[in-house]
This record gives C-alpha cells, structure tokens and sequence, in this order.
C-alpha cells in the first residue's frame, strides 16, 4: 500500500519517530487508541482538555495523544449526530431535531429551553460515547500493538 507525501510526512513519521525514542509499540498504540477515541468527543472544544487528562492520568505520551486527536478532528462532526441519536435512545430521549433552521430558531425563540435541550443531548451523547469507548479503547489497542511492535526499529 502506498502512503501519500502529506500523510506520511504528518503521520506516519511522528509516530516512527516515537518508536525511535524509546516509546514502546504498546503505549503508543494506547496514545492512537485513546486520542483518536478522545478526538470524537461529541462536545466541541472538550478535546484537547480530554486528551491532556488521558495523558497525565494513564502517563502516555502527550505529544502522540494530542497529534491523533487533532488528527481525526473532522471526524468529530462525522460522529456527532450518530452520537446524538445512539444517546437519544440509550435514555430513551425525544429526538431534536438537529437542522440549522430549528436550532437558530430554537436558540432565537427560547434561549434556555435551547440551552436546557442542547445540554442533555451533549451529554446523552457523552454516555453513549463512554460506553463506545470502553469497548473499542482496548480493542483499537489491541489491533494496533502488533502493527508499532513490526514498525518499530
């Protein structure tokens, strides 16, 4: 498989790099594993705080974790909605109706009611993403580990 210039000179060197330190394949399989799972966050501008908690509270690499996380960032929107949805039924939730159009007059015509709605759909979806997350945390780092231990020098 060819790797593209931009995504290699990105990716695929930092993280080479790492391993070249000293990182071990499976820390730094927890540091992908945790930043790109910390990146979907479904609250906008909670990432990096996350991830610099993950690193601090599981000593990983803080470099690693925050290059993923701002790595898979626009997946972040990709996952917000489906997010939204899978905690509107894991608490058995009232759909909001998630266009521009109903939001702005939401927001315009109720202000709190907005705020109280907007509220519990985020964490509705922050359980749900909890849930996701203890699942495929140890699964991503289990597929991954045996990939950075053949990179590795």
């Amino acid at each position: 498989m060819r790797v593209s210039p931009s995504l290699k000179r990105r990716v695929t060197e930092p993280l080479l790099q790492l391993l070249r330190q000293g990182v071990t394949p499976a820390k730094l399989a927890r540091c992908v594993a945790f930043g790109g799972l910390i990146g979907v966050f479904p609250a906008i501008g909670a990432t990096t705080v996350l991830a610099a908690g993950a690193a601090v509270a599981f000593r990983l690499n803080m470099v690693a974790i925050q290059a993923v996380n701002y790595l898979v960032y626009p997946l972040q929107f990709v996952c917000l909605i489906p997010l939204y949805r899978a905690g509107e039924w894991l608490f058995g939730a009232e759909p909001l109706s998630l266009s521009l159009g109903d939001i702005v007059a939401l927001v315009r015509d109720t202000p709190l009611t907005a705020i109280n709605r907007l509220w519990t759909v985020t964490w509705h979806a922050s359980v749900a993403w909890c849930l996701l997350s203890l699942i495929l945390i140890p699964i991503v780092t289990l597929v991954l580990t045996p990939v950075f231990r053949r990179l590795a020098p």
